[in-house]
Formats: structure tokens, C-alpha cells, sequence
């Protein structure tokens, strides 16, 4: 047996084996929807990487994850269109998702935490910033749009649609931010999705995924 799969059985048999899997995730390759209908959270298709994620009434919830992602157990394409609904509960706004991450990292006790895809925030900074960001949300938005505000409790249709290395995320069918990266993070190391948070309380629903 080799070294690896000895470390894999170990960790099965301690209980943690999500280390050894995200490699063999399956690759998507048709359409896929979420509406957490079923009223519990589907840990075969989902990684939490923090017991913070729930469904209630009918949506993920999710407060105070302190950049803890939710990872999809499914390998995105680099051209992909994703759609879902999202909406905060807090006047602070702060909704978050990731996309081409690599599906298992997770931030330092204290929440530390570059990202391994584009990172991008609603109303981050109590409802200051929006951005796309690639990897730092600190260091690395690669736009940045400090206008348009989180409203508390509107339900937002988000649609982030990734092709050749352009990023086109709409809001409510309009387009919201775009950037081109040429140097894209999509591939091998870089083909997860993944809801995330930081504290604020916020819900996500009826999410699909389409390979374009």
C-alpha cells in the first residue's frame, strides 16, 4: 500500500477523510441545481469547512463562518455559468462566494485567509466594497465598486458567468462587475465553487451551475 493511501485509510478511520478526497471529486459536466428543498444540508455534495452551515426554511444559512468556505464536491469547468439567489439579514450586507478555488482550504484560527480562486464580496467592509478579487480580498481585487449598497433582506440574483479567462458577474440580470484575467486561475488546483462568510447572516438558495 502506498504512503498516500495509508494516509487516507488513516484518516477514514479517524473520520476525516474530506483531505484525501478533493482530488477525486467528480468533473461536471452537465448542469447541476441546489435548493436545499430537502431540508438538511447534503454532505455528499458539500465540504464545510466549518460546522457553521445549515439549511432553514428551505435555503443555507450561514453566520460567522470567519472565512470557513462551504466547498462544492464537484470539479467546475473554466467555463462555467453560476447561477443563485442571495440575501443578508444584517444592514451590513457582506455576501461571499468563491469560484475556482481548490476545494479544501479554509482560513487560520484567527480567520486569516487568501483565498486559491476569485473571491467575490457584496457589501464586504460593514457595506463599503464590492469586488472581485483574485486569491487576496485584501490585496488583490482586481475591481472594485463602492457605490452600490447591500439592502437588508432583498433577495439578489446573482450570475457569474467565467469564459476564457473573463468574469462577468450580474446582479438582478444586470451587469455588476467584469474583469480579464490573463493568467486565469481555472484547471487543476483551481475547479471548486464554494458559498462562504465571514459573520454577518445570510442565505443562499436555488443555485445552478451550467457548463457553457
Amino acid at each position: 500500500m502506498s504512503r498516500i493511501a495509508r494516509t487516507c485509510t488513516s484518516l477514514l478511520l479517524a473520520g476525516a477523510l474530506a483531505g484525501c478526497m478533493e482530488g477525486k471529486d467528480p468533473k461536471l459536466k452537465e448542469p447541476i441545481s441546489e435548493n436545499f428543498d430537502s431540508g438538511r444540508l447534503n454532505l455528499e455534495m458539500w465540504r464545510p469547512t466549518l460546522d457553521v452551515y445549515e439549511v432553514r426554511d428551505g435555503a443555507l444559512f450561514v453566520e460567522g463562518a470567519k472565512n470557513h468556505p462551504m466547498w462544492l464536491k464537484r470539479r467546475i469547468p473554466c467555463n462555467v455559468k453560476i447561477d443563485f439567489v442571495a440575501w443578508s439579514d444584517s444592514p451590513e450586507g457582506d455576501i461571499k462566494v468563491e469560484v475556482f478555488g481548490d476545494g479544501k482550504s479554509s482560513a487560520d484560527e484567527e480567520g486569516g485567509y487568501v483565498g486559491t480562486g476569485y473571491v467575490l464580496i457584496f457589501g464586504g467592509w460593514r457595506n463599503t466594497v464590492n469586488t472581485i478579487a483574485r486569491r487576496d480580498e485584501h490585496e488583490g481585487r482586481m475591481i472594485e465598486e463602492n457605490e452600490t449598497r447591500v439592502e437588508k433582506g432583498r433577495r439578489y440574483r446573482w450570475s457569474i458567468r467565467a469564459r476564457d479567462g473573463a468574469i462577468d458577474w450580474y446582479l438582478d440580470g444586470r451587469l455588476f462587475l467584469h474583469v480579464e484575467d490573463q493568467d486565469p486561475l481555472c484547471g487543476p488546483g483551481n475547479e471548486h465553487f464554494a458559498f462562504s462568510n465571514w459573520g454577518t447572516p445570510v442565505h443562499f438558495d436555488d443555485l445552478s451551475i451550467v457548463p457553457l
